[in-house]
């Protein structure tokens, strides 16, 4: 980042005992942030240049936030005052940061001289044909498929380029952009059933705003069909919305121009019920239940074959707040399970299993194809007919979907409407004690890892319809996903303590 990044943090925090029974937790933090946004490269930026060449209500600089004072209140409040019925709850502002991917690509373009493809040349093979304009070395009349590596020239680079060239992909801060905040709110209950035995009930509630959706705003419009008289082949008549501005201005005239924003929504709830026994005639024991819902748009959307970390896509850049846009997030499990305890055995034993179980998480799909013939950068939805809904391969070209969607006899699939497979796990700790001598103990350990053997694909799958291995599972990709059909792990081990 030109010029760096600085951060600075104040807070106060403290509690205050309001009574006997009552505990108050007050405090307030204050952040800055100091060129996290790239304040100091958009106005060099080549995409800033370019719009505001052409009057573009988007060429206005983004600046850091000055406002970010995020309070916080909690309590604890003892029913009886015997500390068996305790009620507690808070709330609070958390702002975060903006992740330096998201302005990193608009830097780039900042710099005196810019990183960019300048040519791509293909063959099918040596000595065979090709269109020379498509696949002639650059700087030879050498066609690629008869190219010699360390005998022929290499191919002839043109100096460092100081502009984009036509059709380059523009990136641009949003003039709005803000730091993502999230409001946390929870109300819980606690209960001393025995002196050795607590149960909870918690509800949580979490509201995420101002995260990223990066949105194409100069994306291929299709204003209709042509059919070539020849042929009879059929294309779509379209074209990018800025490319007139573009070239009456004299600017180089850019494909997709993708205008990171901070406009994007998501919020979870859950309930969470525990039980916690300390060890109690050899056993113990804790069993925790979550009850959860988390939704958001288009959070990471894309799925398996083509998804991203830090950014939000819309399905339709022509729609950005489609309502099939809004579903569950890929990390949302209606219901979650884990009971683990540990038993101390006769003549030194000690066996500890924890069991685990996640309900399906859900997946998006997408479409194999430019489905909505909006160039890229976008999450391409899968397009379906009213009259066979669940048929995810129907429609495969955008002619097809053009037609039908403008005669309202198809829909785009929304979001987050598939589900993986449950999770469910099964592991043991196995332990044995021998006293050595006074103060020395050795212990022979063995563990095993999903136990009952089972292969927990997850909602890691191949989500692009027309592809190969379409709905099968995608492999290692994350901790509780793998294609292999024996997962069982087990390890021995020992520890001597003295």
């Amino acid at each position: 980042m030109p010029g760096g990044t600085k951060q600075l943090g104040l807070y106060f925090q403290d509690d205050w005992k309001v009574t006997k029974r009552l505990t108050v937790n007050l405090g307030v933090r204050w952040d800055k942030d100091y060129n996290l946004v790239g304040a100091s490269a958009i106005a060099k930026s080549r995409t800033y240049l370019e719009l505001l060449a052409i009057g573009s209500p988007y060429a206005k600089l983004s600046h850091d936030d000055n406002k970010d004072f995020s309070p916080r209140v909690g309590f604890a409040y003892d029913l009886t005052g015997q500390g068996k019925h305790i009620l507690r709850g808070g709330y609070g502002l958390y702002y975060g940061n903006i992740f330096q991917n998201i302005p990193l690509f608009m830097i780039q373009q900042a710099n005196p001289t810019i990183y960019q493809g300048l040519f791509s040349i293909t063959a099918n093979g040596p000595l065979t044909s090709c269109n020379p304009a498509d696949c002639t070395v650059p700087g030879t009349t050498i066609p690629l498929s008869s190219w010699r590596y360390g005998v022929d020239p290499f191919p002839t680079l043109p100096p460092p380029l100081t502009t984009l060239v036509g059709g380059a992909t523009g990136r641009l801060m949003d003039p709005n952009y803000r730091n993502p905040v999230s409001q946390q709110f929870n109300f819980g209950y606690q209960w001393a059933a025995t002196k050795n035995s607590v149960v909870e009930v918690e509800y949580v509630h979490e509201l995420g705003l101002h995260e990223n959706k990066t949105v194409n705003i100069n994306p291929i419009i299709a204003t209709g069909i042509a059919t070539d008289p020849t042929t009879g082949a059929q294309s779509l008549i379209a074209g990018r919305p800025l490319s007139a501005a573009f070239s009456t201005a004299g600017v180089p005239v850019l494909g997709r121009v993708m205008d990171e924003q901070s406009v994007n929504r998501s919020r979870y709830d859950g309930l969470n019920l525990s039980y916690r026994q300390h060890m109690t005639k050899h056993f113990s024991l804790n069993a925790n239940y979550t009850l959860s819902r988390a939704m958001g748009w288009g959070v990471e959307s894309g799925g398996a074959d083509a998804s991203s970390g830090f950014r939000n896509y819309p399905h339709d850049p022509l729609n950005i707040w489609d309502p099939r846009d809004f579903g569950p997030t890929p990390n949302d499990e209606r219901h979650h399970i884990s009971v683990s305890g540990i038993a101390q055995l006769p003549w030194g034993f000690q066996v500890a299993p924890i069991l685990t179980y996640g309900s399906a998480r859900p997946f998006d799909l997408r479409s194999a194809t430019d489905i909505l013939d909006r160039g890229s950068g976008y999450s391409r939805p899968v397009i379906v007919p009213n009259s066979d809904p669940t048929n995810y391969t129907a429609i495969a070209d955008s002619i097809t979907a053009f037609q039908c969607l403008a005669a309202a006899t198809c829909h785009q699939v929304g979001y987050d409407t598939l589900r993986g497979n449950p999770f469910f796990q099964t592991d043991l700790r196995v332990a044995k004690n021998f006293r050595v001598a006074e103060g020395k103990n050795l212990q022979l350990i063995f563990q095993a890892f999903n136990l009952t053997n089972k292969s927990n694909t997850g909602s890691n799958i191949h989500n692009t319809a027309g592809a190969g291995g379409f709905l099968t599972r995608a492999g290692f990709i994350n901790p509780n996903s793998t294609f292999i059909p024996r997962a069982f792990v087990g390890e021995f081990g020992a520890r001597f303590t003295f």
